[in-house]
């Protein structure tokens, strides 16, 4: 016991000279000199588990300077929360990574021999760049509304001559168009998955030519159980990702009041002198701590709203631009009962009866229903050329033959002909070969607001579908494959790539997605207010329908839909893409169409960065503004510039960007990493706890 004793305090020495020998300011810590010459040592404790950190309970602990250890454990618990609060392509910088760019693998470095590799993105990253774009300028929009109406067309009533309320510049701070390209895009992204797996579906349905009927009848009971499973899981974690975040978000607001940071603008939020425009509500604060978050609680139960269509109902006043997400949440849950319910349907019907949906919800003004459906179409769209493609490329390769009914038929022998006179149309593999197969699988990302880094991998493989006949040696048809298939085309293969999207259009051909984009980028540009008097509007906004209450929502959902669909058809600008048309030609129109490329923006590394902290920009911006923001701008103001003319108002409005704008970010970025993914973790984790199978 004694030599056990002893062996243990010689480990407890050894820790502690390591950690002196990795903090080096513990031997200046003054007393600590005194109480090594101390006659009486008391004995040090030892803390397990979670509680090591703490400081010994002695009785005159309070009395007594802290002792070294403590130190040890405070100073890199508070380097490990400053280095936290950096923004992450701070902290890429630090640790020599590319700021918005992959993380290294393995012992790849910076600057290394060759530089480092290209970005890798998948073939809807432009989703993922166009959400964060309007993300952005949902931003934009409610902190620029508070001091200048921007709700007005250009030249709107004989007014409003301004630079940047002219068509598309307009669309930089304006918040209603971003909305309607938000449900565009949720609907393409929740549907995407499950559809592709629909239409694994149908080919596996295609290729039953040469497969046996009983496999084909496995292979589509094993895709429709996946399809379940698909859709089982996005209805039960869609409440958690989309609530759970805001009802954390909205705490935080209830945490702030409490603690009375919303009380150092109260008076700024309600004077007219500096906001001169929209006045939003600047949240009460009770009089007692219990009744604050009482209401917060109620607020959150209304929140969790699914019981009505009004536009806004589940608001809330603690931060009342929150009002989209109950739309999306009930929109979402109706997406996944169309995809249930047309999912045995044949793609051309499917889409068919997803475009009639669409006319009736718009006969009915339910714009969001619609745009979640036309997304829900454009992806279809998409899987299916996507397939088409890579049929043609299996074709090309000698992977499958060449059909003019479309169908894969088997390949006979003819001497098996000549001697039998017999062919069986569904010949059986024999044991050991290579089947036909039609699984997709889809690799799919943490985050699953963005769906957009979805990966399509094909397992497709043919099994060999002719052998010689040899005569009581082998059944009539065998699957030895042959070696030079008589279907091999003659004309040299296509070279495929698998890092950019097949459906895109080739860069000499985008001459009409770029026409659309001009469109759709007019048509969200419609004003809010007084359309009807603006120029250029005039005759649009008298062809809208009587029933639309809404107007500006007419031609800005129009507009979504075209946009997404223009910017789908364009290739991707990632490197091999470009390489790739490179070498299809230097002509007058794919220059162009490099150079007017809309994914050349959307697949930017900042675009990526924001559309990672997409959902984080939306949910603390209005706090962020309503702290921290008016601190800011009430100084420039008061401080700097003055607002006794429109000069002064906007220089300080201007110079008050330069800081709340990075605040915002700054912020919406911890956020993404402290609350938002962990929330897409924390979902994931308790469906594997739940799930039954």
């Amino acid at each position: 016991m004694h030599n056990s004793a002893t062996e243990k305090t010689s480990n407890v020495g050894r820790d502690l000279d390591t950690d002196n020998a990795l903090f080096h300011d513990v031997e200046s810590n003054p007393g600590h000199g005194k109480q090594e010459l101390g006659t009486a040592q008391r004995p040090r404790r030892r803390h397990s588990g979670i509680f090591g950190w703490l400081p010994s309970l002695d009785i005159d602990f309070l009395s007594r300077k802290p002792r070294h250890y403590v130190s040890h454990s405070i100073r890199p618990l508070f380097l490990r929360s400053a280095f936290f609060l950096l923004p992450s392509f701070l902290q890429s910088r630090i640790q020599g990574r590319t700021p918005f760019g992959p993380k290294p693998q393995g012992n790849q470095k910076k600057g290394g021999q060759g530089g480092e590799k290209p970005r890798l993105l998948s073939p809807t990253a432009y989703l993922d760049g166009m959400r964060g774009i309007a993300a952005f300028s949902v931003f934009l929009c409610h902190y620029s509304y508070t001091c200048f109406v921007i709700a007005e067309g250009w030249g709107s009533g004989g007014s409003n001559y301004y630079f940047l309320k002219l068509p598309f510049i307009r669309l930089f701070c304006s918040g209603p168009p971003m909305v309607c390209i938000f449900f565009v895009i949720s609907g393409y992204a929740l549907s995407l998955k499950p559809l592709k797996l629909i239409h694994s579906i149908s080919s596996s349905r295609s290729s039953s030519a040469i497969t046996s009927a009983a496999r084909t009848k496995k292979h589509e009971h094993n895709n429709y159980s996946k399809l379940l499973e698909t859709l089982s899981s996005l209805v039960f974690r869609r409440g958690l990702r989309l609530f759970l975040p805001p009802a954390i978000s909205t705490f935080l607001i209830v945490l702030l009041l409490r603690l009375g940071v919303y009380e150092w603008n109260r008076s700024f939020a309600s004077d007219a002198e500096f906001l001169r425009n929209v006045q939003e509500i600047h949240y009460t604060r009770f009089d007692s701590a219990t009744e604050q978050f009482v209401d917060w609680g109620y607020a959150v139960l209304n929140f969790v709203h699914m019981w009505d269509w009004d536009a806004f109902a589940g608001s809330t006043g603690i931060d009342v631009h929150l009002w989209t997400i109950p739309v999306e949440f009930r929109a979402s849950m109706v997406l996944f009962l169309t995809i249930l319910g047309t999912a045995r349907l044949r793609g051309g019907v499917r889409m068919g009866v997803v475009l009639g949906w669409c006319v009736f919800a718009f006969l009915w003004e339910r714009w969001e229903m619609c745009l979640f459906w036309m997304g829900m179409v454009l992806a279809e769209g998409d899987v299916a050329r996507e397939m088409a493609v890579k049929r043609e490329e299996r074709r090309r390769k000698g992977e499958l033959p060449e059909s003019s009914g479309g169908g894969i038929l088997p390949v006979v022998e003819p001497v098996a002909l000549a001697r039998t006179g017999d062919v069986r149309r569904h010949p059986q593999p024999r044991q050991g070969a290579m089947e036909i197969s039609s699984d997709i699988y889809i690799v799919e990302s943490e985050d699953e607001a963005s769906h957009s880094s979805t990966y399509l991998h094909s397992s497709n493989h043919l099994s060999s579908t002719c052998s010689r006949y040899r005569s009581g040696s082998a059944p009539l048809l065998s699957t030895t494959p042959i070696s030079q298939p008589f279907f091999e085309s003659h004309r040299p293969p296509r070279p495929f790539s698998t890092t950019t999207s097949p459906v895109a259009s080739p860069a000499g051909n985008t001459i009409f997605p770029t026409i659309l984009l001009t469109i759709s980028l007019y048509l969200l540009s419609q004003p809010d207010i007084n359309s009807h008097l603006t120029p250029g509007w005039i005759t649009l906004t008298s062809l809208i329908p009587h029933w639309w209450t809404e107007h500006y929502r007419f031609y800005q959902s129009i507009g979504a839909v075209i946009l997404v669909y223009a910017v789908s058809r364009h290739p991707s600008s990632s490197p091999s893409s470009s390489s790739a048309s490179s070498a299809s030609g230097s002509n007058t129109a794919t220059i162009l169409s490099q150079y007017l490329n809309p994914k050349i923006l959307f697949e930017s590394s900042i675009a990526q960065y924001l559309g990672k902290i997409s959902y984080a920009i939306y949910l603390v911006h209005g706090p962020v503004l309503h702290t921290l923001g008016y601190t800011v701008m009430r100084f420039t103001w008061t401080r700097v510039t003055g607002t006794e003319t429109d000069g002064h108002y906007i220089t300080g409005f201007l110079l008050a960007s330069l800081v709340v704008v990075p605040l915002v970010v700054w912020v919406a970025d911890v956020f993404w990493r402290g609350v938002d993914e962990p929330v897409v973790k924390f979902a994931r984790r308790v469906e594997e706890k739940v799930v039954g199978c």
